[in-house]
């Protein structure tokens, strides 16, 4: 069993949430923000088989794009290219559905 962690931008979320219920991927949403740029994120935690893990990351790389992020009051003076998504696979000793 594998966790597989993503944070995503905000703007991407709602819709990689519902990529992810579409193919009966189960997610948990946390909206977090950024320590650079703080901006809003959304981690998801989702709960696979190891041999799922290449199609949740399908799944992010589809719905999930790269931004442009515009300098504004307390950001960096240039425009700031940012990922579309960070995603974290970790071992899980543990999973139970209740």
């Amino acid at each position: 069993m594998k966790l597989v962690t993503v944070v995503a931008q905000q703007d991407d979320a709602s819709a990689l949430t519902e990529a992810l219920r579409q193919a009966d991927y189960r997610s948990t949403r946390l909206d977090t923000a950024g320590g650079f740029l703080r901006r809003g994120n959304a981690t998801l935690l989702i709960g696979v088989e190891a041999d799922q893990v290449a199609d949740v990351f399908r799944i992010v790389q589809e719905t999930c794009r790269p931004r442009s992020v515009a300098p504004t009051a307390g950001r960096p003076a240039e425009s700031v290219d940012t990922g579309a998504a960070t995603i974290f696979v970790l071992d899980v000793a543990r999973f139970e559905r209740l």
